[in-house]
């Protein structure tokens, strides 16, 4: 028997085979929009009441909750001068101008006033320096007699007191939400951009409850720079225990739910939120999360 030479081959067969269709599964609650559409009533967003309670680690009262803005005039210029594009847009605020504005914010003072007094520089010679389980009195002294001014980061505050910025938490979220989309990956595929899409905060300020730091923290730290490994010395201020109170705007299509919402501060509050998490501070527990 032979074998016609147009016959095709078992590769060719497999070229013109149509491809499968793989359909992944829809993410949009289709009930939820049909609702929408059909009931007046229905609101496009919902509103959740989120509190989140700073605890210590051991989940026990003393938790501290670190500030992250610099402190002095000079070191918020040089904050805002490395964040800057390298050619700056049309129009774009001076960096002096933007200073001042942040600067305001974390004085309490209104825009354009009088400069933010300085606090004298520590004492650092009697101030305990941290270099892992290490403390160094002498190099502090020797960096003070050198002129070395400390890093000092602080909170924003206004007429009601120290507050964290509403912006911040939208960052976490993301953070959290990267971390456990896997969970959630054949329910919802792309889990992190559809969270950043579908749920904004409504709260602006974040008000911690105090109008006044309850202490701060002297560390050395170890840096990488263009320049090689350089030492150098900050200071924290915390605040201890407070709570987290914001609202959450949830577009209602039934994508986001708040076994989400859950998921991600469940793990939240183990990673922790603001600064030195390294420390163990920012760690919490979801105290209410209630629709409203």
């Amino acid at each position: 028997m032979t074998t016609d030479s147009t016959d095709p081959g078992p590769q060719e067969i497999d070229q013109v085979r149509p491809k499968r269709v793989v359909r992944r599964p829809r993410t949009t609650n289709k009930a939820a929009v049909t609702n929408y559409l059909e009931d007046p009533e229905i609101e496009l967003w919902q509103l959740w009441q989120v509190d989140l309670q700073i605890h210590a680690p051991d989940e026990g009262p003393g938790g501290k909750f670190a500030a992250a803005i610099p402190r002095t005039e000079e070191e918020i210029r040089a904050m805002l001068t490395h964040r800057q594009p390298t050619k700056a847009p049309d129009g774009a605020v001076p960096i002096e101008e933007l200073t001042a504005r942040v600067l305001a914010e974390v004085s309490g003072r209104p825009f354009g006033s009088v400069p933010l007094i300085e606090e004298p520089p520590l004492p650092l010679g009697d101030v305990p320096i941290e270099i892992g389980d290490v403390a160094d009195g002498a190099l502090a002294a020797e960096m003070e007699e050198e002129g070395f001014i400390p890093g000092w980061a602080t909170f924003k505050r206004d007429d009601t007191g120290l507050y964290y910025e509403g912006r911040c938490i939208r960052g976490h979220l993301k953070d959290c939400a990267l971390q456990v989309a896997p969970m959630f990956a054949q329910q919802v595929p792309n889990f992190r951009s559809k969270l950043v899409n579908k749920v904004f905060l409504a709260t602006d300020k974040i008000y911690l409850g105090k109008t006044e730091r309850d202490g701060y923290e002297t560390r050395f730290i170890q840096v990488m720079t263009r320049q090689g490994r350089r030492s150098s010395i900050k200071n924290i201020d915390y605040v201890i225990d407070p709570l987290l109170s914001f609202r959450l705007r949830v577009l209602n299509d039934g994508v986001i739910t708040e076994r989400h919402l859950r998921t991600i501060f469940a793990y939240g509050g183990v990673h922790g939120i603001g600064q030195e998490r390294s420390q163990d501070w920012g760690r919490y527990r979801l105290e209410n999360l209630a629709r409203l």
